[in-house]
């Protein structure tokens, strides 16, 4: 074995050293912004700017609006009850008798079909994101539909087949409200417009810090919740409604749409950044058996060169001790 091929032994071992570092910062910035991420929307909920009430006294401070359990406090350190937006809908509607509350947000579900795509703008991710476009992809059944794409990856992805589709920008390393307010107006505004008549979003949630699953739910039409279940009234009483239950119902599905989509962004870069973990420390892991084995290729190298050089070496000088004895014989 010659001595460039070593030095070229020794230059890949540290290219792979160099590689398990990077990897491993990598990893270590998924870790701690998993952790900050899950904890802040623990402790904090979502801010008032996010989910706006103008003042409706009966859905109170949109802060409290994160559990779906009607006796769960969003913030213990806030006095009073605290309504989900869940639970002020399912009210709202046994409020009302079913031929009062006629709105397109309540229809049946029906072609066409619209799909939100919640993709990641980076990589690192294993084959979340394509498991997440291929769902959506099924989720047509072989029909039409209008493809919404957040996240470079979904975007690059329908480029190259030649998909169409709106694109929105990816969640990002924050959950801008700005972007969540896009999204629904565009659906508010297709569905109203007839132009959709079913809505999907599918996207990817944490089982775990380990494990991810995607999950596809219908955002329109609303799914009014059946008779007997929850609380409240168990018959529709009379109730004077202003000014139109058409117009209280448009109002609430919305904040209860832009709800959906919050939380549709937490699970999403929650999950991202937890496949992300787990597939730099799988590279991680693989970097290094590949480490141990290019080590042992250069050591060995380095033993047979060092060989090499002590067999010639001790060869030259047996060489000329033999050339010095020649003389005298």
């Amino acid at each position: 074995m010659s001595k460039s091929l070593v030095s070229r032994f020794k230059s890949e071992l540290r290219t792979t050293t160099d590689l398990m570092e990077l990897v491993d910062v990598l990893k270590r910035v998924a870790l701690s912004q998993f952790h900050t991420l899950d904890s802040t929307r623990q402790r904090l909920g979502w801010r008032r700017s996010e989910t706006p009430t103008a003042g409706n006294s009966l859905i109170g401070d949109p802060s409290l609006l994160v559990s779906d359990e009607p006796t769960t406090l969003a913030r213990r350190d806030v006095k009073g009850p605290a309504l989900s937006l869940s639970v002020v809908l399912e009210q709202f509607f046994r409020l009302i008798p079913p031929e009062r509350c006629r709105h397109p947000f309540l229809s049946r579900p029906a072609p066409p079909l619209g799909v939100v795509i919640v993709t990641s703008d980076e990589g690192f991710l294993g084959g979340l994101n394509s498991a997440v476009i291929q769902r959506a992809l099924a989720a047509r059944e072989g029909q039409p539909a209008e493809l919404m794409v957040l996240g470079g990856r979904g975007k690059n992805y329908f480029t190259d087949i030649e998909q169409p589709f709106t694109q929105f920008p990816g969640i990002g390393e924050h959950i801008v409200s700005e972007r969540v307010e896009a999204l629904r107006d565009h659906i508010v505004a297709q569905f109203l417009r007839r132009k959709l008549a079913r809505v999907l979003v599918v996207y990817p949630r944490p089982l775990s810090f380990t494990q991810q699953e995607v999950h596809a739910v219908q955002l329109l039409p609303y799914e009014r919740p059946p008779r007997g279940s929850g609380v409240g009234p168990a018959e529709p009483t009379e109730t004077i409604l202003e000014p139109s239950a058409h117009s209280i119902i448009e109002y609430l599905i919305k904040l209860w749409l832009s709800r959906q989509l919050h939380e549709v962004f937490w699970q999403s870069r929650l999950a991202e950044l937890g496949a992300r973990a787990m597939h730099l420390e799988a590279s991680f892991l693989e970097l290094a058996q590949h480490k141990k084995k290019q080590t042992l290729q250069y050591f060995r190298g380095l033993h047979e060169v060092t060989d090499t050089s002590i067999r010639e070496t001790y060869a030259g000088v047996v060489a000329r001790r033999r050339e010095a004895a020649e003389p005298h014989r």
